[in-house]
């Protein structure tokens, strides 16, 4: 996920901001600033005049735009160190403490004052043959990082890192993609003071900073041509023009960066005498003192090796910024550390962090505090919201209660009416109550021929019919209950065995039954005659039972 990270270098010559959000390919650029310094506000990294620095970091963040918050924080200094040492194996928690214990045989002032981080590096072997781990290890005097860390903080930002700028430097220009094979050199020629890192696939193992820049250059110009500072450095920025002038001014200038490039020769020569390293494969420089005409064919000249100008904005897409091409080009030199400083490092590698302790325990008790203060806002909302719902609630009830009444009113009003309602139901309920046992008694003698002409057998001749009901109490009774008899006489065509079947069809209708027979007598032609008393169950029932019943 995209994320926002804004970063402040404070050099010897200028303030810079940046603001970069990570998370994508490329990370994009979208607001940087500078601010120049005045002479010897800032000399070899130190801070000496806070309130000139504070000025200037204000105004940084005015003019750019920046908001208040988290920033990344660099330092370079001839009182800061990054060396590679190699020490016994140990867990990668321990690091930090076993390398403290070494830190008076590193550390070039007191460790009471030192501010330490390490990282580590690859496994080896030691000269002993036993194995060991290769660390690199960042130190920083208090006095460097400590007033860096309180104008930052009296300008309103937050310090959540203070980084080395060797460290930020690969960032901001090394390439994966444009790797070489072998080690590279990063050379940052400032006002007073030059970083050299060299690294490896983007991991540092060597670091120096020389108490030389290009004011030494400046000066150089200054005494050949009898110029004073500020005009010796306006030559030579416009040194590229072929005048005499400028063509003096040249030759004064490559004559006062002699000892700076012997001093760069030096560092890269010193570098492959360590341990398991090899020469450095190619120089990439940065910085406004990298600038000066000539200067890089000068160096390479020196070292045998290729030099070229590195470009930190070229990494990242600047395209919202809204800048001309000219005016990057211009901000390109000068703006490699406080770029870097915005960028992440690779995530599976420790940060190199030299953040004062008390900082750091301030910060995260702040952010408790913060949290402890969200807590509380969430739970003030939520009881306000229980609050809230419990009032609606209750409103509600009110409302429903209101309602329940109104229909209570009104369903009173219409009680008498009902009242009328309801006794004249009483009434016809009453006189159903009397009719019913009556009627439900009748003998419904159509339905009783349509049951007996259902249970006689095809081909029977009834010849004689009566039918009386059956004497009962004016009470409902049984199915099964007879409350009918008939007496019938039938002539059967097929003799006794029509007769079976006229028994059982009547026997199993479930409506009649057969109480008696006789005078069973066939004739000449096989025909059978007889007679027969058939009871009529309470199953055959009046249908006028239906003009008594009161709908529901």
């Amino acid at each position: 996920m995209p994320t926002r990270r804004m970063s402040v270098e404070i050099s010897s010559s200028a303030v810079r901001m940046a603001e970069v959000v990570v998370g994508h390919e490329p990370p994009e650029l979208v607001r940087l600033a500078q601010v120049g310094l005045p002479p010897r506000a800032v000399l070899d990294g130190v801070i000496l005049d806070p309130a000139a620095v504070r000025v200037a970091l204000e105004r940084c963040i005015k003019e750019g735009g920046f908001a208040t918050g988290d920033v990344h924080l660099g330092i370079v200094g001839l009182r800061s160190i990054t060396r590679e040492i190699g020490m016994p194996v140990v867990p990668d928690s321990e690091i930090d403490a076993a390398v403290r214990l070494q830190a008076l045989d590193i550390v070039p002032f007191a460790i009471d004052k030192a501010l330490i981080s390490a990282r580590p590096l690859e496994a080896t072997t030691g000269e002993s043959g036993m194995p060991e781990r290769r660390v690199l290890v960042a130190a920083a005097h208090r006095d460097l990082v400590d007033p860096l860390i309180e104008v930052v903080t009296a300008a309103g930002l937050t310090p959540v890192s203070v980084e080395p700028t060797s460290s930020a430097m690969i960032k901001a220009l090394f390439d994966p993609h444009k790797a070489i094979d072998g080690p590279e050199a990063i050379i940052s020629i400032g006002e007073s003071l030059t970083n050299v890192v060299v690294h490896e696939d983007g991991v540092p193992h060597f670091v120096r900073t020389i108490a030389e820049g290009g004011d030494a250059i400046t000066e150089g110009i200054a005494g050949a041509l009898g110029l004073p500072v500020p005009d010796a450095e306006t030559t030579k920025r416009a040194i590229d023009a072929s005048t005499p002038e400028t063509n003096a001014a040249l030759r004064a200038a490559r004559a006062a960066s002699g000892s700076l490039i012997a001093e760069l020769r030096s560092s890269i020569d010193y570098y492959a005498t360590l341990t398991s390293r090899s020469p450095v494969k190619r120089v990439v420089l940065t910085g406004g003192g990298g600038q000066l005409a000539g200067f890089a064919e000068q160096l390479q000249q020196q070292l045998h090796i290729p030099v070229r100008q590195g470009s930190s904005l070229s990494r990242v897409d600047c395209s919202r910024l809204r800048l001309p091409e000219s005016e990057l080009a211009s901000y390109d030199p000068f703006v490699a550390v406080v770029v870097g400083l915005a960028l992440e490092g690779p995530r599976d590698v420790k940060d190199l962090d030299l953040l004062p302790p008390e900082v750091v325990l301030g910060r995260k008790r702040r952010q408790i505090e913060r949290t402890i203060a969200l807590v509380a806002i969430l739970i003030i909302i939520v009881m306000v919201g229980l609050g809230g719902l419990r009032f609606l609630k209750v409103r509600n009830a009110e409302n429903q209660s209101a309602g329940i009444q109104q229909n209570i009113a009104g369903l009173q009003a219409q009680i008498p009416r009902y009242n009328k309602v309801q006794q004249q139901s009483q009434t016809i309920t009453d006189l159903t109550n009397l009719a019913a046992p009556v009627v439900s008694q009748e003998v419904y003698w159509p339905g009783v021929l349509t049951a007996l002409a259902d249970s006689t057998p095809s081909g029977g001749v009834i010849g004689t019919f009566s039918g009386s009901s059956v004497t009962s109490t004016p009470q409902t009774v049984p199915a099964a209950t007879e409350i009918a008899s008939l007496n019938i006489s039938l002539v059967a065509p097929t003799g006794y065995t029509y007769f079976r079947s006229w028994y059982y069809s009547v026997t199993n209708s479930g409506t009649l039954t057969v109480n008696a027979f006789s005078g069973l007598t066939q004739g000449s032609s096989k025909q059978v005659t007889f007679t027969s008393t058939v009871g009529v169950t309470a199953k055959i029932t009046s249908i006028r039972i239906n003009e008594f019943k009161v709908p529901s």
